[in-house]
C-alpha cells in the first residue's frame, strides 16, 4: 500500500503545527520534507510485519513497533519527515546533529517526537484516549471522512494476519466538529 502525503487527511490543528514546523525547518536550513502523513491501518500492518513475517522485508529488521491503531498516523495526528538531499530521500543526516535540531524544533512548535523513530512527529495527546474514540476538537469534514474510512476499512475486533494479532478499530468519530481549544 502506498504512503499517503495528503495533508487534508491530517487533523487541522496538527496541520497548523506542521506548517509552523516547516517554516522553522526552512529557517534552520534543514532539508526535511513531509514523507508520510496519515496512514491506513493496512499500511501500518504491512510496516509492522516487515522483519517479523517471512517475505516482508529483511527478517529481523523492524520498521515500526506500532500495530494498526497503535500509531497516531491512523488518526491523522502524526507525520514523518525525511531529509531530501540532491533530489533523493535519505534517513542519513546531512550534517551532524541535524536529527537533534529537528526534534528540538518540533518540540518548540508543540509536537512530540519519538527517540526510536527519528522522522516521526505527533500531536501530544494520549493514545489511549484516541483508541477509546475521543478525538481532538477542531476536526474538519475532510479529516472526519478520512478517519471514518480508515475505521470502516479495518475490523472492529482483534484480527490475526500471518500469525500476528492486531487490535480492532476504534469507535467512529461523533460530534467532533468543534472549534479547536488550542491553535
Amino acid at each position: 500500500m502506498p504512503r499517503d502525503t495528503d495533508r487534508s487527511h491530517l487533523h487541522p490543528v496538527f496541520r497548523a503545527k506542521l506548517a509552523d514546523l516547516e517554516t522553522a525547518l526552512a529557517a534552520a536550513g534543514l532539508p526535511l520534507l513531509l514523507f508520510e502523513a496519515g496512514r491506513a491501518p493496512q499500511r501500518q500492518q504491512e510496516l509492522f510485519a516487515q522483519g517479523r513475517v517471512t517475505g516482508c522485508g529483511t527478517f529481523g529488521k523492524h520498521v515500526t513497533n506500532a500495530k494498526p491503531w497503535q500509531s497516531f498516523h491512523q488518526f491523522g495526528l502524526a507525520a514523518d519527515y525525511v531529509f531530501f538531499v540532491d533530489g533523493k530521500w535519505t534517513w542519513d543526516q546531512p550534517t551532524p546533529g541535524a536529527w537533534e535540531r529537528y526534534t528540538t524544533i518540533a518540540s518548540q512548535v508543540g509536537l512530540r517526537s519519538l527517540s526510536f523513530e527519528r522522522p516521526h512527529v505527533e500531536l501530544p495527546v494520549a493514545l489511549s484516549v484516541l483508541q477509546a474514540g475521543h478525538y481532538p476538537d477542531g476536526g474538519d469534514q475532510t479529516w472526519v471522512d478520512w478517519l471514518d474510512s480508515m475505521i470502516e476499512g479495518w475490523p472492529h475486533n482483534a484480527t490475526s494476519i500471518d500469525g500476528i494479532t492486531y487490535p480492532g478499530a476504534p469507535p467512529m468519530p461523533t460530534a467532533i466538529l468543534r472549534p479547536p481549544l488550542v491553535a
